[in-house]
């Protein structure tokens, strides 16, 4: 009975990985057919059956690109970059889109060398970053297992300097394992998706108007009170909108 119902599971998930191979396929030609709204419509089912990827993000920025939805295209394009922090083709798309966002926002300075760590950090994805931390906690315990086994000073002091470098390894690899997976799972960006919204000084219509944004910009959220979430956007100023005038990344 057990092997009857497992037998069944998997049947049942060969039929589902089957049907959203052909939804994508389908969206590829309505795509290629300039088809848009049919192809947004097959990929959009994908992603409603819980299935996430680059690729169905990035085909669906694309379509969505086309049919003029610009703040749609952008938060695609966005959830691409999420899975995939380094695609050069989500990032390119990305960029172009943005391009016809009407607010022009500066970026605050950042400090060089956390720019890097943090491109250095979104070199791999979560799993293969936690796979990297176990071979190199492995590899560190061969290495003790070496100091203290051999009889050679040379080895000793090779094996014993080795093993101190893999464990500074493996805790960092942990540790960018873990920001990653907190990145894709305590998601606290968001597009503006109203054509213009007021931005103000409290969680209230009555608020002071500070400054508005229009559609397809990005903002991170600091917090949520009752229907409002306080913002920030690239250059420092923070406000309160409207939690409806947002979609989270």
């Amino acid at each position: 009975m057990k092997k009857l119902i497992t037998y069944i599971i998997c049947f049942v998930a060969f039929i589902n990985i089957h049907a959203q191979d052909n939804r994508f396929e389908n969206g590829n030609t309505f795509f290629s057919e300039e088809k848009y709204e049919e192809a947004i419509e097959a990929y959009s089912e994908i992603l409603d059956s819980g299935v996430e990827s680059t690729e169905v993000y990035f085909n669906l920025g694309n379509a969505y690109y086309k049919t003029g939805k610009l703040p749609e295209a952008i938060l695609s394009y966005e959830r691409a970059l999420l899975l995939s922090p380094n695609d050069k083709d989500v990032k390119y798309n990305l960029e172009m889109a943005n391009m016809q966002v009407t607010d022009k926002l500066e970026t605050v300075g950042e400090f060089i060398l956390i720019s890097w760590f943090e491109d250095f950090k979104n070199t791999n994805k979560s799993d293969s970053w936690a796979i990297i931390s176990i071979i190199a906690f492995v590899l560190a315990a061969l290495m003790i297992g070496f100091f203290f086994l051999s009889r050679s000073r040379a080895i000793k002091q090779f094996s014993f300097g080795m093993s101190i470098l893999l464990v500074i390894v493996s805790v960092a690899a942990f540790n960018f394992a873990g920001a990653q997976k907190d990145r894709l799972t305590n998601r606290n960006t968001a597009i503006i998706f109203e054509p213009s919204v007021s931005i103000k000084s409290s969680p209230s219509a009555g608020g002071t108007d500070l400054f508005i944004l229009h559609e397809g910009t990005k903002v991170e959220i600091l917090e949520e009170v009752q229907g409002w979430n306080r913002i920030e956007i690239s250059d420092g100023n923070d406000g309160w909108l409207p939690s409806s005038t947002i979609e989270t990344i």
